[in-house]
């Protein structure tokens, strides 16, 4: 898992580009845990709205919303990298 504040690059197949920052360990449990709901189950609508307020930053620094997505695509791609740069080893 990347440390509290490590930055990774990140383009998509579309050539847009976006800066990946971690937010540390206590965060992404936080994260992880106010995303599911009251069964344990995961609810995707959270996880990503905490990804693209505390680790997806376009390339200027500016933040990314559902919104952004609409317009220039590459949701799931993104995500999919936020995500496994967030939360996984190695």
């Amino acid at each position: 898992m990347a440390k509290k504040g490590e930055q990774q690059k990140f383009e998509t197949k579309n050539g847009n580009k976006y800066i990946f920052q971690h937010p540390g360990l206590r965060e992404a449990i936080r994260m992880r845990d106010t995303a599911k709901n009251e069964h344990g189950v995961q609810q995707g609508e959270k996880l990503y709205e905490s990804l693209m307020e505390h680790v997806i930053f376009q390339e200027d620094g500016s933040k990314v919303s559902f919104e952004h997505f609409e317009e220039v695509g590459g949701f799931t791609e993104v995500l999919s990298a936020a995500v496994k740069f967030t939360f996984q080893e190695g």
